[in-house]
């Protein structure tokens, strides 16, 4: 058990140090200047950073919002990286839960997951197709550890089709 403890804990360091060199690239791609003053309210057009209430967002801003590519990570350490519009996760990004394990890569609209996407769920099983309003919802399949799909329809997360062995 302890030797999991330590792999655990290094591949926790080394995801770290990839989101600071991925938050760094998008600051080293960024046409906007870095962002001045300490109002973040009035920030525009411009790259920053800001921690509040055990957050933290690096990337763009405009209008004194997170507009632009950036990363934000959530006070229990889960991390969303990728496009925001008007302050909230709207675009293609990734959103990983260290805590749980659970990943979702794919397309978001007000800050749910929305559109096509894939989610990795913790106990090994995933779920690849159209989601609407942060639920799984339209067509999808999704694959159980075992292997065994469900494939066809979904509702509010529940599935609506006929399931069968993949």
């Amino acid at each position: 058990m302890l030797a999991f403890d330590n792999i655990q804990s290094l591949m926790k360091k080394l995801i770290i140090i990839i989101l600071i060199l991925f938050s760094k690239s998008i600051f080293a791609e960024s046409l906007e200047p870095k962002c001045k003053g300490n109002d973040d309210s009035k920030w525009t057009n411009c790259y920053g950073s800001i921690s509040k209430n055990g957050t933290t967002y690096v990337g763009k801003f405009m209008n004194g919002m997170m507009h632009g590519k950036g990363t934000f990570t959530y006070s229990d350490g889960a991390t969303y990286f990728g496009e925001f519009k008007n302050g909230e996760e709207s675009g293609k990004g990734t959103f990983i839960c260290w805590q749980h394990g659970a990943k979702y890569e794919g397309d978001f609209l007000n800050g749910k997951k929305h559109g096509k996407g894939t989610y990795n769920f913790p106990d090994g099983s995933n779920y690849v197709g159209d989601w609407k309003d942060g639920y799984r919802d339209g067509d999808g399949v999704y694959t159980f550890k075992s292997g065994k799909k469900k494939v066809g329809t979904f509702k509010k997360n529940k599935f609506l089709g006929d399931s069968h062995d993949g």
